[in-house]
């Protein structure tokens, strides 16, 4: 049987231990999900969103079964259902609310098209995979969509505040929903009920956020200005914000262990102990005189190795959290790759 966990990538230096984890990365341009050879990045398998709409796969999430993964076709407005044993497709999610009125204001997010889409663009499964969250920023009122995975239910959350990234605690169940106005909407998934609404700093523009650390707080990366802001779960108060070396648009991930933190911005990636909330590494993402574009970090499941997928070099780099350096070649996976995860395969 195949285990699958969604962004803990892991490199190794030997390829055929390395066979053990795959990656499975989203490329937006080519419009498709790949699992890749984290090593020599062979291309396993491949499936190809239908349509012919440019600029497609967004966001994926895996289920906790492991089974079946979740991808986000904004401008399709829908959400494609991937078995990933046989990476084929087993159904898709659509709505209504997928959709906005045509006065609406609209996005033009790749390739400048305008669109009578919502963007259902960010995914979150509760622990339990029953409930998934879509983010639908550009609908009339924005919100987060609820899709039941058992019934097939869906309705609408309003938050008013919009953003495309959202991510539930692993441990209390809360939902953190990064808003492009300052703010960070927090969401009680038994009752999706909206707990609070915490605002950050000016010019941050949170977009991702992961949970990590002493006490399993929240890492948020700004899109404005590069900074990660600390939010402490237990209480929902920030508690610090680190501004590294250059600003730029990016994630965050925390590695397994909770030691580390990795967020992206314009050509680096910052390393962060979780515990001094000190700067560790600055790593350079983007071939040398080139624009890597938004990078996706995702850590391994053993926390020694970050992987760095890049969206305008179409590659991915990995680095070693012991030195802090980069291992191996440049290795390119895609035409817009931003987002993914890792498979784990039967030893």
């Amino acid at each position: 049987m195949k285990r699958l966990l969604l962004c803990l990538p892991l490199l190794v230096a030997d390829p055929a231990a390395a066979q053990d984890y795959t990656v499975i990365a989203v490329s937006h341009i080519d419009n498709k999900v790949s699992e890749v050879h984290p090593v020599t990045g062979e291309i396993l398998q491949e499936f190809f969103v239908p349509g012919e709409w440019y600029g497609e796969a967004h966001e994926g999430v895996i289920t906790p079964d492991q089974a079946t993964a979740y991808i986000s076709i904004p401008y399709a407005k829908q959400v494609v259902i991937l078995d990933l044993e046989s990476f084929t497709q087993t159904g898709v999610i659509e709505s209504p609310y997928f959709s906005r009125p045509p006065e609406v204001r609209g996005f033009a997010r790749i390739g400048e098209r305008e669109s009578t889409s919502s963007d259902p663009h960010g995914l979150a499964l509760t622990p339990d995979g029953r409930k998934l969250y879509i983010t639908v920023q550009f609908a009339e009122v924005p919100g987060i969509v609820l899709y039941d995975t058992g019934t097939g239910e869906i309705r609408k959350i309003d938050t008013v505040s919009a953003g495309n990234h959202l991510a539930v605690h692993p441990s209390n169940g809360k939902l953190y929903y990064p808003t492009r106005d300052f703010r960070v909407v927090v969401l009680d998934t038994a009752t999706d009920e909206i707990l609070r609404v915490i605002r950050l700093h000016q010019g941050s523009r949170p977009t991702g956020v992961a949970f990590g650390g002493p006490n399993g707080e929240a890492w948020v990366n700004g899109d404005g200005d590069g900074s990660v802001t600390v939010i402490d779960t237990r209480t929902d108060e920030v508690i610090d914000v680190i501004r590294p070396r250059v600003p730029g648009a990016g994630r965050t991930a925390v590695s397994p262990d909770g030691r580390l933190a990795a967020s992206t911005h314009g050509p680096e990636v910052s390393v962060i102990d979780t515990r001094t909330r000190e700067i560790l590494a600055s790593l350079q993402i983007s071939p040398e005189g080139e624009d890597s574009g938004h990078g996706f970090p995702v850590f391994s499941p053993d926390s020694r190795t970050l992987h760095v997928m890049n969206e305008s070099s179409h590659d991915m780099v990995n680095f070693d959290m012991e030195t802090m350096t980069r291992t191996g070649p440049r290795i390119p996976i895609g035409a817009t790759v931003f987002g993914g995860g890792i498979r784990l395969l039967e030893r």
